[in-house]
Formats: structure tokens, C-alpha cells, sequence
């Protein structure tokens, strides 16, 4: 079950006036111009406030991450409702409306977000603000464009990035920016390099596949399906800005650009759907795994290994670490959790990296690639 509107959609839609149902241009009033320069005010210090807070916690600098105030993104959402809902049907409010409401809100603020933007250009475009300009209405959807980037990631793509996608009781809730980096740790051959990540606070796949077995699946199913109502929402808005926009001058579309926040809500769907498939294939119902998906150890209760099919390799090293998982909590002194995401690391390797790993003499290693034909690796990795 999705998540319930958090927009009152109603009052957000309602024209300002019989005479003027978009209202005013907020920046041609001095007075109504306050109004605009409070919310952009607010956007901005809430972004500054995001930004002073990532570094200082890079940094590992406590004191500085408390002495900084959180980010007020309710009052950017506050202002820019009652903005839109009184004073103007503005894009460039409802894209900062749409920034604010991620935050607040998740899958659920960005769904409802972009429904408000899509429905203000249906309904409102003639008069909409900003209003369109000697570049056409490039002006009207610029923060839209600013949203998901030209030239560079916009201002969306990391707040849909720290989204919590998981709700475990071990770790804090973890997000598909997590994911990435868990995903990038699995690749590292070097296991002090691995160790030391960890140590600094980078998030393991193992540490991601506990909070998905601990996360409620009822937290899925919404989740999912936010998720899915954001991706159809997303594709709406793309086809009316896309008709309203109209081509430019060298007959392309005059719409903004959308596919760098278009893939980065089909990647957020596919790691809920990978690291929840033992819950999604089940159903909302909550319906028994098939029979066999399930691992039984004497004396010990059951744990779901992999629940669902088993379609592709990465489902098989999930599968293998969650029982790795298992055997670490109910035996501690056993290897064979260490055995198992030993075996899972070496299957995720390339194969010259495997060798490399595998084959501790230099000479004998190249004699190998040499005879097999097998590329040598990289001599150092990316950082």
C-alpha cells in the first residue's frame, strides 16, 4: 500500500483569482516580491546548512556536525505551499517545493512533488510563472532543468540517493546511495583496504543484507510502491512539459532535461527490488515462502535464505550472504560465515583480479596471464 498524499492538492490547485487564476509574477511586486525572495532565502540556507554538515561529518569533526543547525526543509515546503496555494502558480517555487518535500517526505514528497508540477502546467499554463521569455520557456522550467542537471548531477539526484530504503534495528536506515557504496566495497581485492573503509564508516553489503532481513515487510511493500507511483508520476510530468514546451529553434524538445533523475529512481527500484526480493515475491499478503527456501540448522530457528527464485548470480551471493549472516549471529566461532563471504568476494571479482588475489608470486602470476591470455589487472584501484 503507497503511501497517503502529503499535498493538499486541492487547495494547491485552486486559481488565485477569477480574473487572474495563475495570480501575479511575484518578482514584478515589491511587496509579493518578499514572498519569492523568503522561500528562495530558505531553499538556500537549508542547502548550505546540508553541505557545511556533509563535510564536517567527512571530516569526523563531532563538535562541528552539532555546533551546525539541521536544515529547515519543512519551512521551504511551508512557504512554498502557501505560496503557490495564494499568491502564484510559480514552477520555480513548485521545483524548490519538490526539492523540500523529498526531504521531508521521501518517495511519497517527490510523488506528490512532481503530480503538483505536472497538474499546475495542465491547468495553468497560459499564465504560469515565470512567464516565458525571449529564450521561450526555458526560463519557466529552469529550476525544473536544475533539478535533474545539464551538464553536471542537479539538485535532486542526492536527496533521491538519501532516501532510507531499508529499516533495520542494527544500523541507521540505510539508502540506495549506501547501496552504491556497499556495491563498490564488494570490488576492492584488498582486504585491509576493505577493512579500513569499514572501519571509516563505509556500509557493507553484509550490513546491507541484515537490514533488509530486519526491515518490517510491510516497509517494503510502501516502499515499492512509492517508489513505482514516483517513477509513473515522473513519466507524466515529462510528457506535459514535453507537449507544452513545444521544439526550439533547431527543432529539438524545448522541455527540460529528466533522465539523470529518470535513472536514478529505476535504480532505486531495482536495489528495494534486489535487496527485498525475499519480501516483494511473496506478496503483500504476506504469503509462505516456497517450500526449500528455507534454511533449518538443529536446535535453531528458521532463517529465509533468498526467498523467490534464485534468477541471476547476484541473487545466488545474497543468498549465500544471508546464510553467511546467520552463521555469524548463531556462531560466532565458526568459519564458516568468513568461508562464505570469502567465496561470495571471489566470485564477484574479474577474473584477473581473482588470480591476483589467489596467486601470491608475481612471477608465477604473469606466467599464468601470459600462457591463458588473460589481461593484467589495474596495479592500484580508484579510491
Amino acid at each position: 500500500m503507497a503511501s497517503p498524499e502529503i499535498l493538499d492538492f486541492d487547495r494547491l490547485l485552486a486559481a488565485i483569482s477569477d480574473e487572474e487564476p495563475a495570480g501575479p509574477e511575484l518578482k514584478d511586486d515589491s511587496e509579493q516580491m518578499k514572498v519569492y525572495y523568503q522561500i528562495k532565502d530558505a531553499r538556500e540556507a537549508a542547502r548550505t546548512a546540508e553541505r557545511q554538515l556533509a563535510q564536517a561529518a567527512l571530516y569526523g569533526d563531532d563538535e562541528e556536525v552539532s555546533s551546525i543547525s539541521p536544515p529547515d526543509w519543512k519551512q521551504v515546503l511551508d512557504l512554498g505551499v502557501d505560496a503557490i496555494a495564494e499568491k502564484s502558480k510559480d514552477l520555480w517555487i513548485a521545483s524548490w517545493l519538490i526539492e523540500a518535500a523529498a526531504r521531508r517526505h521521501g518517495f511519497a514528497g517527490l510523488r506528490d512533488g512532481f503530480r503538483l508540477a505536472r497538474e499546475m502546467s495542465e491547468r495553468f499554463w497560459e499564465g504560469i510563472h515565470p512567464r516565458p521569455d525571449e529564450d521561450g520557456y526555458a526560463t519557466t522550467v529552469a529550476q525544473l532543468a536544475g533539478l535533474n542537471g545539464e551538464d553536471s548531477e542537479g539538485a535532486l539526484i542526492t536527496p533521491i540517493d538519501t532516501i532510507p530504503i531499508t529499516q533495520g534495528t542494527t544500523d541507521r536506515p540505510l539508502t540506495s546511495g549506501d547501496y552504491k557504496q556497499a556495491a563498490d566495497l564488494e570490488q576492492m581485492s584488498d582486504p585491509d583496504r576493505r577493512a579500513q573503509r569499514i572501519e571509516q564508516g563505509a556500509i557493507s553489503m553484509q550490513a546491507f543484507e541484515r537490514a533488509a532481513n530486519e526491515t518490517p515487510p510491510e516497509f517494503f511493500h510502501n516502499l515499492h510502491e512509492d517508489i513505482q507511483q514516483c517513477i509513473d508520476e515522473f513519466a507524466k510530468l515529462e510528457e506535459v512539459l514535453d507537449e507544452r514546451c513545444g521544439k526550439n529553434e533547431d527543432g529539438y524538445s524545448a522541455a527540460p532535461p529528466t533522465s539523470n533523475i529518470r535513472n536514478s529512481l529505476d535504480e532505486c527500484r531495482g536495489r528495494v527490488k534486489s535487496i527485498a526480493r525475499h519480501v516483494l515475491d511473496a506478496g503483500p499478503d504476506g504469503a509462505e515462502v516456497e517450500s526449500g527456501d528455507l534454511a533449518t540448522v538443529p536446535g535453531e530457528t528458521q532463517v529465509a535464505v533468498g526467498a523467490g527464485k534464485v534468477v541471476t548470480r547476484e541473487d545466488a551471493f545474497r543468498a549465500l550472504l544471508q546464510v553467511a549472516d546467520f552463521f555469524r549471529r548463531t556462531e560466532p566461532h565458526s568459519p564458516v560465515s568468513y568461508a562464505l563471504e570469502q567465496a561470495v568476494r571471489w566470485g564477484r571479482m574479474p577474473l584477473p583480479e581473482l588470480m591476483a588475489d589467489l596467486i601470491a608470486d608475481e612471477s608465477t602470476r604473469e606466467e599464468m596471464y601470459r600462457r591463458v591470455g588473460i589481461p593484467k589487472p589495474n596495479s592500484s584501484e580508484n579510491d
